[in-house]
């Protein structure tokens, strides 16, 4: 009865029983006074001692920090990567920004916060306590105090209840405690590093961004080693620098609520390294080198091939010659690991891994101060398996989704986190891609540049294709004799190129989709210019491999140096500027303001998903885009002649001859896509006013221009005369025929090879992109723009040449035996089944296309109508029953969309 009624009186009653106020201090008579926590030698004891920013006791399974009373309230960066496992190895994560960690003790807990840094104001101002009002940092846990030093006064924290979670939210699962350990646990006087060997269960197998695939043996135990840091805060002395749109690099962007910005309150800073000269400018010589104060230095790990170290050394290095330019010796230095033990995601050291998972890409991701833009560690990984040029491209893609233009793919971030695949063909319908905010589409546009926040780069994953051709190019110029490898030459190249890429992404900078465009066509082979200044503005480019059109001697495969615009953004963010906050903002406007010199143009990830600029692409080369396109379905026509025999060797099966097919055939997808991007297209340019040589910000593609590109499309694309291939050919298109783990996709598609559905594919590449809305709409409002001497292309011109190249069978019926025959062909009547469907789509379920584009659309099925009762009213003329039947049914489709009731979706 008595244990009872302790459990049912009030907490108030219960302070005075015995007669003794036990809220004054005193105890009964007999019992020992109860501790708030454990003894803290008896929690600690026996446990291994890590001395570093936090002292670290690791006993039995469990992870004990002490953090000190200054440290409390601090902020901490925290670095999280996988470092083993999933076929991530090697993968930073958010590698975007930076989580910002504070401990603050709340009574007898410690709460882990994750700092708000978006928001600030000027400290002290009226608008910071408004800012403090608005915006609050978000607490992930409410942690126990294990203990509390004697004399130190510092906390015990078990570091289990942090880390042995899902805390870096990867996805893969349930996170099973139970299954998972401490691998690694290190300790540094400004940071530590620690690795979880974490085990989830219950997830899919496809691991992290939708990759790993079958590198997960049994997901029942999908474990993947999770390295953590927790690190100071790069001390005071660092001066952010301003960020300018006309110059491409990564940002850290706060909102600054006391700015006096006309047009904004962010500040935008540029993510670069703390680069300082050792040496103060000599005014009677500004042009002498120094040593930086500290250099940025990369580690080549073991585990690179060592015929590849040479090239990963001469990528890495190359970039001195843009620091030398603004006065550092050295900035940069490459060491070799031999026997130094360190863990390469420790945020001490910057590393060149080389790891394999088949998913063939590089990447080059660095992490900087959120609150800054200091650059504080950087990671290169390259995929090994992006030289293994005769790859199987299900692996990126999936059986069933290669595109029909790599380029296009791309674009749309297809293989991207978010973007797997895009919704119909995969060859990227282009009529609802980034068409309207409400489309479904607009979720993957947002994937897409969410991915170029993240800095995920596609460099690696498409150049198995140009090294693929590359290798198809040589063999057929008889450089290579069976059995032979490709030249070493083309393959250092290639290593070298992608190493600069990726470390100009550690530099701080983006993508330049328009640096490939700084040479003329011709010139591309001229050694003299490229070794001097690279075959593109910019190696931030996705460069293509530089192959000879016939007659012309090969030159370099791929850049061997950085180009004009690499010079410039080093020199914008890098120069050593003095003057105060005023001064250093008016030189860095006097660089900038060059954007508009030869060599210089920039455009980026977001102008080419979104924007309309021909010039702005991925995997083309030089000033021309249409005459690289040309030149490519020359050279795919020219080494489709004897394929087998030159990609198979004696005794091999015919597998690599797909392969080697598909990846000919994705050059005709590339150049439909290159060339459609002229109609309706508009030049984009960052210039401001009054810069030198400044452009307006849109200037539409010259009429003659996008003529040009339609008279192609009909010729070249658009047609069946191109894709007439030999039955040999066709005949040794073997498909893969093992079936096992991690090669299960040769069950997911047919085994013949679907030449008319490739075919077709590529076609709609042009057809989806000439009927697109937006094009259709640009093409319209471009007029508006043009110069007075230019006579605008009109949207009766696009479907005038659509409905001419497309149903030109109709129109002149050969006479044979003084009889009238009509012949079409297998493409021709599937192009001109896609096209009828288009238009009839365009007339009867409007959406957001012009009004004239409807109208014309239905001007062009009556047309076509016309042109088939032309040719069914002569009997004779249709020799055979497909022919007739494909032109019966064009015409019934055509009368009953006539007749059928508009479905018009407008404002």
């Amino acid at each position: 009865m008595a244990r009872n009624l302790f459990r049912v009186l009030p907490f108030a009653v219960l302070l005075f029983i015995g007669g003794s106020p036990l809220s004054q201090g005193q105890m009964p008579p007999g019992d020992a006074p109860e501790k708030k926590f454990e003894d803290f030698d008896k929690v600690v004891k026996g446990a291994k001692e890590y001395d570093g920013l936090f002292k670290l006791y690791l006993k039995d399974d469990k992870l004990f920090a002490e953090i000190r009373p200054d440290q409390l309230s601090h902020p901490f960066l925290c670095p999280i990567a996988i470092a083993r496992g999933a076929g991530l190895g090697g993968n930073t994560l958010n590698n975007d920004e930076q989580w910002v960690l504070m401990f603050k003790r709340v009574g007898d807990r410690v709460h882990l916060i994750r700092r708000n840094v978006h928001f600030t104001a000027k400290s002290g101002s009226p608008t910071a306590k408004a800012v403090e009002t608005s915006y609050s940092d978000s607490v992930l846990l409410s942690l126990r105090i294990q203990s509390i030093h004697p004399a130190r006064q510092s906390v015990l924290l078990n570091f289990n209840d942090i880390f042995m979670t899902d805390f870096a939210d990867l996805g893969l699962g349930h996170f099973d405690a139970s299954r998972s350990s401490w691998h690694k646990v290190k300790a540094f006087p400004r940071n530590i590093e620690i690795e979880v060997s974490a085990t989830y269960a219950g997830g899919k197998s496809r691991g992290i961004f939708g990759l790993g695939d079958d590198s997960v043996i049994d997901a029942r135990g999908n474990t993947v080693v999770i390295h953590y840091g927790l690190c100071q805060l790069p001390d005071g002395g660092y001066s952010p620098r301003l960020a300018d749109d006309r110059v491409g690099y990564f940002l850290s962007a706060v909102k600054d609520f006391s700015s006096d910005s006309q047009d904004t309150s962010f500040l935008r800073y540029v993510n670069r390294w703390r680069l300082e000269r050792a040496e103060p400018i000599d005014p009677k010589h500004p042009e002498k080198l120094s040593a930086p104060k500290k250099k940025i230095i990369y580690w080549i790990e073991k585990t690179v091939p060592d015929e590849y170290r040479a090239a990963v050394r001469e990528g890495i290095l190359e970039w001195n010659k843009a620091f030398e330019k603004i006065g550092f010796r050295d900035a940069i230095e490459v060491r070799q690991q031999e026997n130094e033990d360190f863990d390469p995601e420790d945020i001490n050291y910057n590393t060149f891994r080389w790891i394999t998972n088949d998913q063939s890409f590089a990447m080059g991701p660095s992490r900087a101060n959120p609150l800054t833009g200091e650059i504080i560690d950087a990671d290169i990984i390259f995929d090994a398996s992006m030289v293994k040029f005769w790859r199987q491209e299900q692996q990126v893609f999936g059986n069933g989704n290669q595109p029909a233009s790599y380029i296009q793919a791309a674009k749309m971030g297809l293989g991207l986190p978010g973007v797997q695949s895009p919704d119909g063909d995969a060859d990227g319908d282009a009529q609802g891609w980034s068409d309207a905010p409400s489309k479904p589409d607009s979720a993957k546009m947002r994937a897409r540049l969410l991915a170029a926040r993240h800095g995920l780069c596609q460099c690696g994953s498409q150049m198995r294709y140009e090294l693929g051709m590359a290798a198809m190019a040589v063999a057929a110029g008889g450089a290579l004799k069976s059995g032979e490898k490709v030249p070493e030459e083309l393959i250092n190249q290639a290593i070298k190129e992608t190493v600069m890429h990726e470390v100009g992404h550690t530099l701080g900078l983006r993508h330049n989709f328009k640096a490939s465009t700084m040479l003329k066509n011709e010139d591309l082979h001229n050694t003299a210019i490229t070794r001097k200044q690279g075959l593109a503005g910019s190696v931030m480019d996705y460069n293509p491999v530089n192959l000879a059109p016939k007659g012309v001697k090969q030159g370099d495969y791929f850049s061997t140096t950085i180009g004009p615009y690499d010079y410039w953004a080093i020199e914008y963010a890098y120069k050593p500027l003095s003057g105060g906050t005023d001064g250093e903002y008016e030189k860095l406007q006097e660089i900038a303001r060059n954007g508009a010199k030869a060599g210089l143009d920039f455009a980026t990830d977001e102008d080419m998903i979104a924007g309309a600029d021909p010039l702005v692409n991925v995997w083309d080369l030089g000033n021309d885009p249409m005459k690289f396109a040309q030149d490519r379905i020359l050279l795919a026509e020219e080494l489709l002649k004897g394929l087998p025999e030159r990609v198979v060797d004696k005794g091999e099966g015919y597998q690599r001859t797909r392969v080697a097919f598909r990846v000919l055939m994705a050059q005709y997808g590339n150049s439909a896509h290159l060339v459609a991007n002229f109609v309706g297209g508009e030049h984009m340019n960052r210039d401001h006013r009054d810069d030198p040589n400044g452009r307006d910000p849109f200037v539409p593609v010259k009429s003659a221009k996008q003529r040009e590109a339609l008279q192609f499309l009909q010729e070249h694309i658009l047609t069946d005369k191109t894709f007439k291939f030999s039955p040999e050919l066709l005949r040794r298109l073997a498909s893969d025929h093992w079936l096992h783990w991690g090669n299960d996709h040769v069950m997911a598609g047919p085994v013949e090879y679907p030449v008319q559905e490739q075919i077709l594919r590529v076609q709609r590449v042009a057809l989806n992109q000439l009927l697109n809305p937006r094009v259709l709409a640009r093409v319209q409002n471009n007029s508006l723009k043009a110069d007075k001497d230019d006579k605008p292309l009109t949207v009766a011109e696009v479907f005038r040449s659509l409905t001419d190249g497309i149903w030109a069978d109709a129109v002149s019926v050969e006479a044979k035996d003084g009889k009238h025959t009509y012949e079409s062909s297998i493409t021709r009547r599937n192009l001109q089944r896609e096209y009828n469907k288009k238009l009839i789509a365009l007339v009867v379920k409007s959406s957001n296309e012009p009004s004239d584009a409807r109208s014309l659309a239905r001007m062009h099925l009556r047309d076509i109508g016309k042109r088939i009762d032309k040719v069914l009213v002569e009997k004779q003329s249709v020799t055979d029953d497909t022919t007739r039947a494909h032109l019966e049914e064009c015409q019934e489709r055509i009368a009953k969309a006539l007749t059928a009731s508009m479905q018009v979706s407008e404002p």
